[in-house]
C-alpha cells in the first residue's frame, strides 16, 4: 500500500536536455499511471550541462525533498521517497539513499552507472584525460563538460554506494555502456545483500524491448511491504 507521505522520483541519465532516453522515462510513466500518482522528475544538470556533477544533482534533490517536506500535509509523519533511477540517475539515486537513508524508502534502478570514475578512465585516454584538466572542459556530444565532474566522482563518491534499503535492479545481459559486471559488483560489495535483487534482461542500455518484463517487476517492488 503507498502511504500519502510517499513521493516518487525519476532521475534522468547523462542527457545534454535532462530527458531521458530508452525504457526509464516510460516506467515513469506506467508508474504514475498504475499507481495513480505524481512522479517528479528534476532536472539534474544545475546550473547546466557544462557544469553537470553528482554532487550537483543532490542538491537537486535535496531541494526537492526540503520543498515536499514543506507541502506535506502530514506533518507527524516525514516524507519518503521511491527513487527511481536509469543510467546515472540509478547511480546518483543510490548515493542519494547513501547519504540520507532515512529519506529513501526504496530503490529501482534501471541500468545504473555503478563504477562510475573507472568507466570514465576506461572510456578517456590519460591524454583524453590531461587535457580535459588542463582546458578545463570537455567535448561531449557537441557540449562542453567541466572539469568539475570528473574531480567531484574521483574526490566524493564511491564507485559502489553503501544502500541500506530495500532495491531493485533492472540491467541488460547486453548493455556495453554500463556492463552487466557493474550491478554485479555493486551487490558484492553491499554489507547487507539480502535488501537487493538483480534482474538480467536479455538487453541492451535503454531496456526499450525489456519493457514487458520490468513492468510486473516494479509493480510488485513497489507494492510490496518491506519497509527501510
Amino acid at each position: 500500500m503507498i502511504s500519502p507521505s510517499e513521493i516518487f522520483v525519476f532521475l534522468h541519465g547523462f542527457s545534454q536536455d535532462g530527458g531521458s532516453i530508452g525504457g526509464g522515462g516510460q516506467i515513469a510513466k506506467y508508474v504514475a499511471s498504475f499507481f495513480h500518482v505524481p512522479i517528479e522528475q528534476p532536472n539534474l544538470n544545475q546550473p547546466s550541462f557544462s557544469e553537470f556533477s553528482v554532487s550537483n544533482a543532490i542538491k537537486v534533490i535535496d531541494k526537492l525533498f526540503d520543498d515536499k517536506q514543506k507541502q506535506n500535509q502530514i506533518q507527524n509523519e516525514p516524507i519518503k521517497m521511491n527513487l527511481i533511477g536509469a543510467s546515472m540517475g540509478g547511480y546518483i539515486a543510490a548515493r542519494y539513499a547513501e547519504l540520507h537513508p532515512d529519506r529513501v524508502k526504496k530503490l529501482f534502478l534501471l541500468c545504473p552507472a555503478f563504477g562510475l570514475a573507472a568507466r570514465w578512465r576506461e572510456f578517456l585516454s590519460h591524454d583524453d584525460l590531461s587535457n580535459w584538466k588542463s582546458s578545463g572542459s570537455y567535448s561531449y556530444n557537441g557540449h562542453q563538460l567541466h572539469y568539475v565532474f570528473f574531480d567531484d566522482i574521483t574526490q566524493h563518491h564511491s564507485l559502489y554506494p553503501q544502500v541500506s534499503c530495500p532495491t531493485s535492479i533492472v540491467h541488460g545481459t547486453l548493455d556495453r555502456l554500463v556492463p552487466i559486471e557493474a550491478s554485479r559488483n555493486f551487490i558484492n560489495e553491499q554489507k547487507d545483500k539480502q535488501l537487493i535483487k538483480l534482474a538480467e534482461v536479455n538487453d541492451d542500455h535503454y531496456l526499450t524491448n525489456s519493457l514487458f518484463q520490468i513492468i510486473p517487476i516494479v509493480s510488485q517492488f513497489l507494492l510490496s511491504s518491506t519497509n527501510n
